[in-house]
């Protein structure tokens, strides 16, 4: 992709064909094998349009559900770093998607990993998912990935008591 410039609905063509075809393991490696994780995120920093965002991020967390599609997200300098980024920016379907990559990412993160969630912002991003006005499921997402690792992120400015046993019993 990167060496072709493709138009929008070129690119919005590519991403629904690879879509349909990452649900079958045999396809989703050779999506891998090809490099998509890294020429995904490189598309996204470039601040496509909604709809591209949207496909982007779908295949993101398709390719993030298998353990080879995070090695390959964390292995891209930015990644993590454009999901905060985009995160309650473009549309509810990019923040869902995008608090599944960092449910998926979380569950296997090291301690490096999640000191970087905190550095780049994706820690605050959470945060603000549970204050922003967002399906309620997605809330329980991202208070279920802060509970989790706040045993790292403790002393953080951006994680209190409060957000984290607010609304406890829903």
């Amino acid at each position: 992709m990167r060496e072709i410039r493709t138009s929008q609905p070129g690119i919005k063509s590519i991403l629904q064909v690879l879509i349909e075809a990452c649900p079958w393991a045999r396809n989703r490696s050779k999506i891998l094998e090809a490099g998509a994780v890294f020429e995904l995120i490189e598309l996204e920093l470039e601040k496509p349009e909604k709809r591209v965002s949207e496909l982007t991020f779908n295949l993101l967390a398709q390719l993030c559900s298998c353990p080879d599609g995070r090695t390959q997200f964390l292995q891209h300098a930015g990644g993590i770093a454009m999901l905060a980024k985009r995160t309650l920016r473009v549309s509810p379907v990019v923040d869902d998607r995008a608090v599944y990559i960092l449910t998926m990412i979380s569950l296997y993160a090291t301690n490096n990993v999640l000191r970087e969630m905190l550095r780049v912002g994706a820690v605050s991003k959470l945060c603000m998912v549970l204050q922003a006005d967002c399906t309620s499921h997605l809330k329980s997402k991202a208070r279920s990935i802060l509970r989790m690792h706040s045993n790292v992120w403790n002393n953080s400015p951006c994680i209190t008591v409060y957000l984290l046993t607010r609304h406890a019993a829903r």
